[in-house]
């Protein structure tokens, strides 16, 4: 196939599960130290479906183990993007993803900014970086086995507290 030719429904139903995203930030933020991707960790963890059972008195309840939170990568593996006008991009690529069952089956993603950024004094005093969204939750299913998640770097400005 062609770069230039689109895929057809029929080919993006058979691909496998995909789950990625991107990361950008002005340039007027800085940059990591060591490259695009060293400012960042991507912590991935899947909430596994719950099973349920009946408990005392005949409620229903959740079987002990089941829809619980699990890391599947402590840090999800980037590549570095072209930058877009005046934005970095870094991306990223959840590993192994699969189908998420019914009733709530899903994967979680959270980037976290490292502490390795280049950071001038004029940026120190206007404010700190922080992640926008702070995580992002999809579901994988056979409707939509294929998503993309974005993420930016945002300033967020210091907040003075009044005296007394």
């Amino acid at each position: 196939m062609q770069p230039t030719e689109a895929m057809s429904q029929d080919e993006i139903h058979r691909l496998p599960p995909m789950l990625f995203g991107r990361i950008r930030w002005a340039k007027g933020l800085g940059a990591p130290v060591g490259g695009p991707g060293s400012g960042f960790t991507i912590l991935v963890e899947e909430h596994t479906v719950s099973q349920y059972q009946i408990g005392p008195g005949g409620a229903i309840e959740v079987k002990p183990g089941t829809g619980v939170w699990k890391t599947t990568a402590e840090s999800a593996p980037y590549r570095t993007l072209p930058d877009e006008g005046d934005m970095h991009v870094v991306g990223f690529d959840v590993p192994d993803p699969h189908l998420n069952a019914f009733p709530d089956g899903k994967y979680r993603v959270t980037p976290t900014l490292t502490g390795k950024w280049t950071t001038s004094s004029v940026q120190v005093w206007l404010g700190t970086k922080r992640m926008e969204p702070r995580f992002d939750e999809a579901s994988l299913t056979e409707g939509q086995h294929i998503r993309n998640l974005d993420f930016e770097v945002v300033r967020e400005p210091w907040r003075l507290r009044p005296f007394g």
